[in-house]
């Protein structure tokens, strides 16, 4: 990931007007299953919390360019 936080790489991605937006959402949301299967058993409560934040941020990051689908990851966010 070039030592970039997944929340810098998703603002970059977000403006990227290059891609179409359902590439960019695609990509977003590549990040967000990318956090995810890099959760295992053994990954303690702080680290659980940090990849539901991030997220969330990542969602807000779609939502600033595709407001329906934003929303409706925001809103089924557990």
């Amino acid at each position: 990931m070039n030592n970039m936080s997944i929340r810098e790489l998703s603002e970059n991605i977000a403006k990227d007007f290059e891609l179409s937006v359902k590439e960019r959402t695609d990509k977003i949301l590549e990040l967000d299953a990318n956090q995810y299967t890099n959760l295992g058993v053994e990954s303690s409560k702080s680290e659980r919390n940090k990849v539901k934040a991030d997220s969330k941020f990542l969602y807000k990051q779609i939502k600033g360019f595709n407001e329906i689908d934003g929303n409706l990851l925001l809103n089924h966010l557990d």
